[in-house]
């Protein structure tokens, strides 16, 4: 129950540290400009801000780098104990503690937690199948000027409902009846270059 708890305390964590490191990293910029070019800004509240900018990014940051050598220590570990060949530079869904990492050359796949140091190892079988989701999002957008309004003159605004792929995620189809599904969010590229790596460990 700790080390569920801990896990859980840790992914939380790990999805906010990136977002509030940049957001911190931005204020802490922005205020040390505004400090330099403008003589108004030189005030104790701007120097405050900045201070503060500043330790949430360093606790941020520190955090994440805590996270990455916790989850290369692990995969080391697991070379080590097992005399496998784990990749150490691509984890599937880190940040977040419990991630995957392959071993191609003898075809095993590790299920790892950096929150509490556990992990299983699988035949590469244990993967099924792999695939690309997304949602479709609409929105009307305008598009420019469209037909005149009576004799005023004035043209109203066009629109037209235009169609974006969003909130993309990799999903993983495994053999394991209890929990055959596993999702990875992530950007459109990363689900690009992570399908490609999948089909490259899997067919090599």
């Amino acid at each position: 129950m700790a080390n569920a708890f801990k896990t859980f305390r840790v992914t939380i964590l790990s999805s906010l540290a990136i977002p509030v490191a940049g957001i911190s990293g931005l204020g802490m910029v922005g205020s040390a400009l505004g400090w330099i070019f403008f003589k108004s800004n030189r005030t104790a509240g701007v120097a405050e801000f900045f201070f503060i900018s500043l330790a949430i990014f360093v606790i941020a940051f520190r955090f994440l780098i805590k996270l990455q050598k916790n989850a290369k220590e692990l995969v080391q570990r697991i070379n080590q104990e097992n005399q496998l060949d784990f990749d150490m530079s691509n984890f599937l869904g880190y940040p977040s503690p419990v991630f995957l990492t392959f071993d191609s050359r003898n075809r095993k796949i590790a299920v790892c937690n950096s929150a509490d140091g556990s992990y299983q190892l699988k035949e590469l079988s244990y993967l099924a199948q792999w695939r690309v989701e997304w949602r479709i999002k609409s929105s009307m957008e305008a598009t420019g000027l469209g037909n005149q309004i009576n004799a005023t003159g004035m043209r109203a605004p066009s629109f037209e409902q235009v169609e974006r792929r969003t909130d993309f995620c990799l999903v993983l189809n495994v053999n394991d009846p209890s929990n055959p599904i596993m999702k990875f969010p992530m950007s459109e590229r990363a689900c690009g270059e992570w399908h490609a790596r999948l089909t490259a460990v899997c067919n090599g």
